[in-house]
């Protein structure tokens, strides 16, 4: 972390000067001010430090601004999806296939969403229940309903036949064959 009057990292001889300005970025032709943007200068070499606390706050800020003109959903939006539908940041990304630290990084804005993960999450925040049907669907478990039919088990090009029944959500439940 730098800190007014320190020794310039660059060339080791001026002295560092804060300065708080209002940076712009630019992404896609279209522009955005960051106040309270911490610079610091070196008075020798002229080179311009940033602090890591000022990268760490503009980071989430770029990346939201960079989802808006993309039109993908930003991190506070991402966050009141999980939290409308009661899900905690481990249960949703075990729902949709990635890690728990991925989806905290949707959430803190360290990573940008995909765009079907972001049509997804639209998704669910109209429908919450089509989180768990998808989830059902994925993760279909299986019950067998007694015991095989094995019309032969001298001819090996025979198939063996289950009756299963297919545990889904809501108490949906279908009865089918399954071949071994």
């Amino acid at each position: 972390m730098y800190k007014k009057g320190d020794n310039c990292p660059v060339c080791s001889k001026g002295s560092l000067s804060e300065q708080v300005i209002t940076e712009e970025f630019e992404y896609k032709r279209k522009k955005i001010q960051v106040p309270n943007y911490h610079v610091f200068s070196c008075n020798n070499c002229k080179e311009e430090l940033v602090s890591p606390k000022t990268i760490r706050e503009t980071e989430k800020i770029l990346t939201d601004f960079r989802r808006r003109i993309d039109g993908l959903l930003t991190s506070s939006e991402i966050k009141d999806i999980r939290k409308k539908i009661g899900k905690t940041q481990t249960e949703m990304s075990s729902k949709f296939g990635v890690s728990p630290k991925t989806f905290a990084r949707y959430e803190n804005g360290q990573v940008t969403q995909s765009k079907s993960m972001d049509i997804l999450l639209r998704i669910i925040n109209i429908n919450p229940f089509i989180l768990e049907d998808i989830y059902s669907q994925t993760r279909t478990n299986y019950e067998v309903l007694g015991k095989p039919s094995v019309p032969c088990c001298k001819e090996p090009h025979l198939q063996i036949t289950y009756k299963v029944r297919k545990r889904a959500y809501k108490g949906f439940v279908k009865e089918a064959e399954f071949a071994a």
